[in-house]
């Protein structure tokens, strides 16, 4: 049998039509102003989640690997800001550590300085990575979960490095400096 799973839809009027929300917060229900920091704390973590999601679906090898490991982290994280529960903690840490190692091992000789990509799924990742990053700057703002923005600044940092791996142009202090990766045969993952 199918269904809606917002019936509201037919009837004209939903929760959430006149600005206000319902929000797990660390394991309190609390209804909010969708203005409120913490929505768009929320906000931006799907936003980051979504185009990672992209970018990992754009992706192959051992890029596609490191991309679902770094969305599980942000799932977690997501879901320890909900609950309080430290256990999706440890698991969004133990997720950034399989990410980090797995980033490590295919780390670029691409000169250091500032990417701008020139393929399409470095452009995604550098999307993400933006969304990361805007989460990041978010949960700075709100009272809880500060234990989350080391998370958010390591999944920066992976991303970054991603982008590392794929053609790019990096701008130094000596100019523009074009970077195509050699094909890895380890790639294929």
């Amino acid at each position: 049998m199918t269904r809606l799973a917002k019936p509201c839809i037919l009837a004209g009027s939903c929760p959430g039509d006149l600005g206000e929300t319902e929000v797990l917060w660390f394991g309190e229900a609390k209804c909010v102003s969708k203005a409120s920091a913490i929505v768009k704390l929320f906000g931006a973590l799907e936003a980051a989640m979504v185009h990672i999601n992209l970018a990992a679906v754009k992706s192959d090898g051992r890029i596609r690997r490191v991309l679902w490991l770094a969305l599980w982290v942000l799932q977690y994280a997501g879901f320890y800001m909900s609950t309080g529960d430290r256990r999706f903690l440890d698991k969004a840490l133990n997720a950034l550590n399989k990410a980090v190692k797995l980033v490590y091992s295919m780390a670029s000789d691409s000169p250091l300085g500032w990417v701008v990509c020139l393929d399409e799924v470095c452009a995604y990742i550098n999307a993400a990575r933006a969304w990361v990053r805007w989460t990041e700057r978010r949960l700075a703002q709100v009272d809880k979960g500060r234990e989350v923005i080391m998370l958010l600044n390591h999944i920066g940092n992976v991303l970054f490095e991603l982008m590392r791996t794929r053609g790019h142009v990096v701008l130094t202090k000596n100019g523009a400096v074009r970077y195509i990766p050699a094909p890895r045969r380890d790639d294929a993952y």
